[in-house]
């Protein structure tokens, strides 16, 4: 990516520092000024409409990790862009902060994951991709990396082993190195040509299936298998099965390496309205307008969780003890039958069964894996707390 943006008093951030406060605040709703993108259409179709409800949460008393707080405090201290909480066919809150607008795309980071795990239903029902078959199936050029023999399942599970560190912190770890390679970081020097060239690269770790490693690249692996199988760009089979089928009002990016492929683990931007959306199919067993847009039997499966041995990611293991992972998304055994999907500075996804309640939170905190544990204990204290309905007036 090119190094010869300068920051200035419109546009703070540079692909150098785009990940560091304070830069990053306006950096995640002004990606595609930093990189190149390519568009996930969303079609031709009218946009999904919702009734406004115009409920006043901000003094809402809520849980998080840390004791309670009320709802405006819990957006201030967790660097919040933007929040939409939806009820059924009801809009019940929606705020924008700093640079954030309904109609800006911002950076979703690892939701990016939960969008490919979606895509995958859509595939597999439209009879093309088995996920039983070998990575190296449909990608024979992953033949001879880590991946070649893992199958479809392990990798939409992340339980596919290799050699690789999700340490956002070390410059030394393969999560850097995939930054690096996909043009998100400054190059050094060795590092590979591109994110493909990257997870050929990538070195095996024992038997797969046998435990759960959350590793970005097996994102990127499961998009060039779905790119393979569907026989088309990556955007295009995110935009063909999925977004343009939601009701979006706007095109999402993906973010695309020097060489043009995509950064699917984390690269996706989008309008938190628009995820939102994405977010009510999925609650509605993949329904939208009326037709099955992600298999209904994709989306059960993926809530029952995956396997039984699976640890949750150590930063919510204190307040989710049972959860695990599936279809790369978050599963954390609550009583609620919540799914969510999560990404680094605090973008969240998160789906209530149980009281039919979608929330989308954009941040821009600190550090990647800052205020996790709050984030999920306050989340489901939202959810929780939308009472009965509200007067609501049209939109």
């Amino acid at each position: 990516m090119s190094t010869s943006i300068q920051p200035s008093l419109e546009n703070p951030a540079t692909p150098e520092n785009w990940l560091e406060p304070p830069a990053n605040r306006w950096a995640f709703n002004h990606v595609e000024q930093l990189f190149g993108t390519a568009a996930i259409p969303r079609g031709r179709a009218g946009h999904r409409r919702f009734a406004v409800a115009g409920a006043e949460l901000e003094e809402t008393v809520i849980a998080t990790a840390e004791g309670s707080s009320t709802v405006a405090e819990f957006l201030a201290r967790t660097a919040t862009d933007a929040i939409v909480v939806l009820r059924g066919e009801e809009m019940l809150f929606e705020r924008y902060y700093g640079e954030a607008a309904p109609d800006r795309r911002h950076a979703l980071m690892s939701i990016s994951k939960s969008v490919a795990g979606m895509a995958a239903g859509c595939l597999v029902a439209d009879g093309v991709l088995e996920v039983s078959a070998t990575v190296e199936t449909y990608v024979p050029e992953l033949a001879s990396s880590a991946y070649g023999t893992a199958t479809v399942r392990e990798v939409l599970d992340m339980t596919a082993a290799l050699r690789f560190r999700q340490d956002y912190d070390d410059p030394q770890s393969q999560v850097q190195t995939g930054d690096r390679a996909a043009g998100w970081r400054p190059k050094h020097d060795g590092d590979p040509d591109g994110v493909r060239a990257f997870l050929t690269g990538l070195e095996p770790d024992g038997p797969h299936g046998r435990r759960f490693q959350y590793c970005s690249a097996t994102t990127d692996v499961l998009a060039w298998v779905l790119e393979r199988a569907a026989g088309q760009p990556y955007p295009d089979v995110i935009g063909e099965r999925v977004w343009s089928r939601i009701g979006a009002e706007h095109d999402a990016v993906v973010t695309l390496d020097p060489a043009g492929a995509p950064y699917a683990c984390a690269g996706i931007g989008a309008t938190a309205r628009d995820l939102a959306r994405f977010g009510r199919c999925v609650l509605d067993g993949g329904m939208a307008d009326g037709r099955q847009v992600i298999p209904e039997e994709w989306i059960h499966a993926t809530r029952r969780g995956g396997q039984a041995a699976v640890l949750p990611d150590r930063d919510l293991g204190s307040i989710h003890p049972n959860g695990t992972y599936c279809n790369q998304w978050w599963i954390p055994g609550d009583s609620a039958g919540t799914l969510f999907g999560i990404g680094i500075f605090g973008q969240y996804l998160w789906l209530d069964p149980a009281r039919d309640v979608v929330i989308v939170k954009f941040s821009s905190l600190p550090h990647p894996r800052d205020a996790r544990a709050m984030h999920a204990a306050a989340l489901a204290s939202i959810a929780a707390a939308v009472g009965s309905g509200h007067d609501a007036g049209a939109a």
